[in-house]
């Protein structure tokens, strides 16, 4: 049974996927970003809770890659590959949560392993801690801070960024189900591993209640602005959602392709995943080859394998009515490509 004093909580996340559902796009604005970013949501069962925070270097053929999140769910407990995390509403002194993360350098995965910490968030800042360090994220849109001990040091800009569309948020709202959540493009300088790192960003906040769905999706920036991401929702044999977005920055417009097909070969060390979808009068093919991946396990209310593939674009072409893009028209690109399943 929830708690009385939880009622006006609960009213208040699905107020927050109400509203999201009603943007669907850039419309977002600094207010509802902050109030999203610093903030706990109240959890029912099923519940749960995501601060994403990814970094794309933009040189050489493996490009660094930062990956941190901040989780937490309904419940007492949960597990990362076998380690238990306690969750715990500690009131003012704030909340007990998992916090996970690893960097690619360039030539190595870095594990920053999984920390079982207290997240507290006040005016305007996130603190918490992984594997040692003290974390803190802190800001307001368009701009914001991220500090890891003495090993992450970056500046994290909104304005006048490599990708245009550089903010929106999504929403679904069909109680008892629900979910929100933004994404931020921002610029980014500073130190990671004591080495000088430019590049872009994608953070994401995430609030849902739903069951665990295996998944894949897929993001890209490429060296002209433009993006490219692909979503796939498959429980069981259902597919909830199957389809590529590609992001033109030069025409600031999103071109959506449906039911697209994926295709997985392995290819050497390398593992090669080919989309490829008709819409209409529109055609895609994307090949991305990964070059470095993270796996880990996350139990209790369900199990989900999660698997992230550091990706490099090998292949695009995308055949419009009015146009051909290619490779050689975006320039170079990077991103994050997960595999979640049961």
């Amino acid at each position: 049974m929830i708690k009385i004093p939880n009622i006006r909580g609960l009213k208040k996340t699905y107020n927050l996927f109400r509203t999201t559902s009603q943007i669907q796009g850039p419309g977002i604005d600094q207010k509802l970003i902050d109030q999203m970013m610093y903030s706990f949501e109240t959890l029912p069962p099923l519940g749960k809770e995501y601060w994403w925070l990814l970094f794309f270097g933009n040189e050489g053929p493996k490009p660094i890659q930062l990956m941190l999140m901040i989780c937490r769910k309904y419940g007492k407990k949960m597990w990362i590959d076998n380690t238990e995390m306690t969750l715990k509403d500690l009131g003012k002194d704030g909340i007990k949560s998992a916090i996970t993360g690893w960097l690619y350098d360039g030539t190595k995965m870095i594990n920053l392993g999984d920390t079982n910490a207290v997240v507290k968030i006040a005016d305007k800042k996130i603190l918490t801690e992984i594997a040692g360090n003290e974390l803190i994220f802190e800001g307001s849109f368009p701009y914001y801070k991220l500090k890891i001990g003495n090993i992450v040091d970056l500046n994290i800009s909104h304005e006048n960024t490599l990708v245009k569309r550089n903010k929106e948020a999504y929403g679904v709202f069909w109680p008892p189900f629900g979910t929100g959540y933004f994404n931020l493009y921002p610029d980014v300088s500073g130190i990671i591993f004591g080495k000088t790192f430019q590049g872009t960003g994608h953070l994401q906040k995430v609030v849902g209640i739903s069951p665990h769905f295996p998944y894949n999706w897929a993001r890209m920036i490429f060296k002209n602005g433009a993006m490219l991401r692909f979503s796939h929702i498959k429980p069981g044999k259902i597919q909830i959602e199957r389809s590529i977005e590609f992001y033109d920055n030069n025409e600031n417009k999103i071109i959506k392709f449906n039911k697209p097909s994926l295709k997985i070969s392995q290819s050497d060390d390398y593992l090669i995943w080919t989309l490829e979808g008709q819409d209409k009068d529109n055609y895609a093919k994307v090949v991305l080859e990964a070059y470095a991946k993270k796996k880990f396990v996350m139990k209790g209310g369900g199990t989900l394998t999660y698997v992230e593939y550091c990706v490099v674009p090998k292949e695009l072409i995308l055949k419009l009515k009015e146009k051909t893009i290619t490779l050689n028209d975006l320039g170079d690109g990077v991103g994050t490509l997960e595999d979640a399943y049961w």
